[in-house]
């Protein structure tokens, strides 16, 4: 099978699996660009590979056209970010309809911090209702994503999805964190979306309530963004500041460094179509709180993986605090239950089981 990936940017949260694929299947990733400014100021490097996978990096229309006429002894399908939802990956979309591929979309559901699921709605019906028949496959990544696509169209194959991440390599890993404490950690942007003050009304609650457990732990804060003096002011206002640390922006291993040390990542976004940080925890066995308002949060059914709570429910998170942290001070049992955990990642979540997955979603093709 050949495999034709037309994607907004080289990332990191699926280049994994489709440098698996690549060995089994003839696969060719189109983007614009490696990587975009704003994710290099979050600590994302340039993406290198050296897999088999062909990457085809700003392609003009006739290099387009060329890679759907080549000639090819099998199925070939083409795969996009969306239908419209990225300006450089429209017009590929637009060229392939000329040719006899399949087609599919990777897509989170619609971003509803700024507008509404209705809105949405209105303008797939008048924007992208026409390409239904064109697209056979949807690869849904995040809660409701599903069930969005599903009440749009029956003419698809829907396949649950999700983002994954690589192994960290971990020679000569350094104590980056106090050994003596419960470790919680959020690493991401400081933004109004990623409500980084939740979790801090969270814990001054929890210390208010319960002082000599807060004091038994710590937060470390990984990220930069607007919002970060006005969440150092509070720190500081309300007496937090020997137990949460702000460590700024760090590249991608060091974050995941940090996630590594820490017992849990806590995300308690207003909005993530998914969190890839949450796969990066349960990569490295450390457990998550995320808020329900996180794609991601459906793979915390089970409570050894992590916990899921409202994005303004303060008191709720401050409940989490309270109920784990003596047992994230027992290292025996800690150590036991993250081998348990990246255990599950890696059957469930890394690069090879969602390869698994996307073949069998291509595999039985759902007939239009």
């Amino acid at each position: 099978m050949r495999i034709l990936f037309f994607q907004n940017c080289v990332s990191p949260h699926q280049m994994p699996y489709i440098e698996v694929l690549a060995q089994r299947h003839d696969v060719v990733v189109v983007v614009p660009f490696i990587s975009y400014e704003a994710r290099e100021m979050m600590g994302w490097g340039k993406y290198e590979t050296t897999s088999p996978v062909r990457m085809i990096i700003s392609p003009t229309d006739e290099e387009v056209q060329n890679l759907f006429e080549e000639p090819y002894e099998g199925r070939t399908v083409a795969l996009f970010s969306g239908i419209s939802a990225f300006r450089d990956v429209k017009p590929w979309f637009l060229v392939s309809l000329d040719y006899d591929v399949e087609r599919g979309i990777i897509t989170e559901a619609p971003f509803t911090f700024k507008y509404p699921l209705w809105m949405h709605r209105i303008r797939f019906w008048i924007q992208d209702y026409k390409f239904v028949k064109y697209i056979k496959y949807v690869f849904a990544i995040g809660a409701g994503c599903k069930e969005y696509y599903q009440s749009l169209s029956d003419r698809w194959k829907i396949v649950p999805f999700a983002y994954c991440v690589s192994d960290r390599e971990q020679a000569g890993d350094k104590v980056l964190l106090p050994v003596d404490k419960a470790n919680f950690c959020f690493v991401g942007s400081l933004d109004k979306r990623k409500n980084v003050i939740a979790l801090l009304k969270a814990f001054d609650i929890f210390k208010h309530k319960h002082r000599s457990a807060a004091e038994q732990c710590h937060i470390t804060i990984v990220g930069d963004g607007p919002k970060r003096q006005m969440l150092e002011t509070y720190v500081s206002d309300n007496g937090l500041t020997d137990q949460i640390t702000f460590l700024g922006t760090l590249s991608m291993s060091a974050a995941r460094q940090i996630i590594a040390q820490s017992n849990v990542l806590v995300l308690p976004s207003l909005y993530d179509g998914w969190g890839a940080v949450v796969n990066e925890a349960l990569t490295e066995g450390t457990m998550v709180y995320c808020s329900s308002a996180c794609g991601a949060s459906m793979l915390l059914t089970d409570s050894s993986r992590g916990r899921v709570f409202g994005s303004s429910d303060y008191q709720g998170l401050a409940k989490l605090f309270w109920n784990d942290y003596g047992f994230f001070l027992d290292k025996d049992k800690t150590a036991h239950r993250r081998e348990a955990l990246k255990k599950w990642a890696i059957e469930n979540i890394g690069p090879e089981a969602m390869a698994k997955r996307m073949e069998e979603g291509l595999r039985s093709r759902k007939k239009q």
